[in-house]
């Protein structure tokens, strides 16, 4: 995501520069219970003081190498550490580096050797449960692995680096001993530019897997963050849920849609972390939450019972405890192959409403959530609304940020003749994950009290199993969201230094917004910043890139305030006056000078001053 603006030229001293920055991580991610050696490849590399995690279960225990371009040591994953992604950055004397993301995998893994660019030199592997770690420097690089198959034998061979901390975009292929291509994969769906392929053998014999780089007109580069994991394996494959969540306390039904589910033994949720907001994307929908908890409350499951599974269905049940956290959870699936990453659930304060016939006034008193479903192509849920001049109605939907692969909402109003009063398709349109968000988002204020349908469908009128959303209603006026850079923030005592604030507008928000920062040292000075109600927030011409408008929030750090890291708050309102929104800060996966807009929330912002 690129950040376009002008700024008046100013005089600016800041330590920035000084950080560390972390390019690369590889490998990307080591096997829960072991030891692994770790490359993480930056610049101003050879003040680091340690690497830092985002929690106790992974542990940097010996440096084998420290020069200004590469930390080299060994990591200590605790064996009941949370699979998937964590936060990884590193301790410099002047702050710390930008965060990265590093993966603890239950399978064992295997390094990508070169050359590996042609069937002849292909990497031969064993077919086993592993996770194969890779990188590709330069835009012409492939890799391929050999292995032989038995006949009958069912593989999945899943490529992650996107969603997983690198900026690969790539495409798989297979080809059987004769070169004939058996299987090819690019994309998961329209907004997951991962590739997987699923593929049971029906001849004995050697393969090759050919991992490509995506070489579109776009000319899309991944900079130094060119890591990636390929999991193989033979776990159960998760495609859909419904329903999309529930509420604290409540009892939950979940029905599974997938392949191979017959042999799953038990399902359980665990509460999303801060570094799994796989979708959060600019506007976002989604709850987040900022703050990391204990390790233990992160590994905090609730087990579903009254399993049924079949190939390609399953159902469970959920008590939700009443005192569970509000928000995403994960969903997973735990077979003898192992443990199968599902898609997000939203936890809720509030009940689901049941009966849609029940909704008609009810947003007015307070926030109301639906559970839909598309079960065929060209089918339409409409929802009857009574609408009160005056007061905002705000339409909101959940689908493709949990995961869902293929829906895309379109939400419409119309009033009791047939006449269109408002639709929204797209939180953001675009493609893949630079770009891109096709969950909707409809703001509304009548000017006359009457009834009304709310119509949620797919834009091209699809519909089938995994066609589910979340709905969500409720009186909102369109608002903003707050977003600051640099990650990590440095100053000297006695420096000068800018923090940039960048303007998310939701649909149809169209205000002036003022910007200040609170929380700062004792002593310490800030400029208010304000963003003009012409300043456009949207996709640029060319479908990659995203204009975003930013201000500047001019930092003075006097000699008296002592070195270490002090959390500040910024905040914005509209300029005609309203609530007051938070912004925070995230880590982005993208390439320097190329901020893609799939990120990670942050738990706080913080202002580093050096020593």
């Amino acid at each position: 995501m690129q950040v376009q603006f002008c700024l008046a030229t100013l005089f600016v001293t800041t330590l920035f520069a000084d950080s560390p920055s972390l390019h690369r991580v590889s490998p990307l991610g080591g096997q829960a219970g072991s030891v692994v050696t770790l490359e993480l490849v930056g610049s101003k590399l050879g003040a680091s003081n340690g690497v830092q995690f985002d929690n106790a279960d992974l542990v940097w225990i010996e440096t084998l190498e420290c020069t200004e371009a590469v930390l080299k040591g060994k990591v200590r994953i605790a064996p009941d550490a949370a699979l998937g992604p964590h936060w990884i950055k590193i301790a410099g004397k002047n702050g710390p580096s930008n965060t990265r993301l590093f993966n603890v995998t239950q399978f064992p893994g295997t390094m990508e050797v070169e050359p590996n660019d042609t069937p002849a030199t292909a990497q031969p592997i064993a077919l086993r449960s592993q996770v194969v770690y890779g990188y590709m420097p330069s835009r012409i690089d492939i890799d391929s692995f050999s292995f032989h198959a038995r006949a009958g034998e069912r593989w999945v061979f899943d490529l992650q680096s996107i969603e997983r901390g690198g900026f690969l975009e790539c495409s798989l292929t297979l080809n059987d001993e004769t070169g004939r291509e058996v299987a090819f994969n690019e994309d998961q769906d329209e907004y997951l530019e991962t590739p997987r392929l699923e593929f049971t053998f029906p001849h004995a014999g050697r393969y090759v897997l050919k991992i490509d780089q995506y070489r579109g007109p776009q000319g899309v580069g991944c900079g130094e963050n060119c890591s990636y994991l390929l999991q193989i394996s033979q776990l159960p494959v998760v495609l859909s849920v419904h329903p999309l969540g529930g509420q604290a306390g409540s009892k939950l039904r979940v029905n599974v849609h997938g392949h191979s589910l017959a042999s799953v033994q038990r399902v359980y949720l665990t509460r999303v972390r801060s570094a799994e907001y796989y979708r959060l994307t600019f506007p976002f929908s989604m709850p987040l939450r900022f703050e990391d908890a204990a390790v233990a409350s992160q590994l905090t499951r609730v087990f579903g019972n009254n399993i049924s599974a079949g190939p390609d269905q399953l159902s469970a049940d959920f008590a939700i405890p009443p005192d569970a956290a509000t928000g995403l959870w994960r969903l997973w699936l735990e077979s003898p192959a192992g443990r199968t990453e599902g898609l997000s659930l939203e936890i809720s304060e509030l009940p689901d409403l049941a009966d849609a016939t029940k909704l008609k006034s009810a947003w007015l008193q307070s926030e109301v959530i639906l559970n839909g479903s598309l079960e065929e192509a060209r089918k339409q849920n409409s929802y009857p609304v009574e609408l009160k001049a005056g007061v905002p109605f705000h339409a909101w939907t959940l689908a493709a940020q949990l995961g869902l692969p293929a829906i895309d909402t379109v939400l419409e109003l119309f009033d009791a003749g047939g006449k269109l009063l408002a639709e929204h398709d797209d939180l953001m349109t675009g493609q893949g994950t630079v770009i891109g968000n096709p969950d909707s988002s409809l703001f509304f204020t009548p000017k006359v009290s009457e009834p009304a349908r709310l119509v949620a469908h797919d834009r091209t009128m699809r519909g089938g199993t995994g066609y589910s959303y979340r709905l969500h209603i409720a009186s909102h006026e369109p608002s903003f969201q707050l977003l600051t850079e640099p990650e990590e923030f440095a100053i000297a005592p006695g420096g000068i230094a800018e923090l940039e604030v960048l303007l998310i507008r939701q649909p149809g928000f169209e205000q002036g917004v003022d910007v200040w920062i609170e929380g700062l040292p004792l002593g310490a000075a800030a400029t208010r910043g304000r963003f003009r109600a012409d300043q456009v927030f949207g996709p640029s011409g060319d479908g990659d890139n995203i204009n975003i408008p930013m201000v500047p929030l001019r930092i003075t750090m006097p000699k008296t305030v002592a070195p270490g890291a002090y959390p500040v708050r910024v905040r914005g309102r509209a300029a005609a006056g309203g609530e007051i929104v938070e912004g925070f800060t995230t880590l982005w996966i993208g390439p320097r000078g190329k901020r893609n807009d799939t990120r990670r929330p942050l738990p706080r912002i913080l202002i580093h001053v050096a020593p």
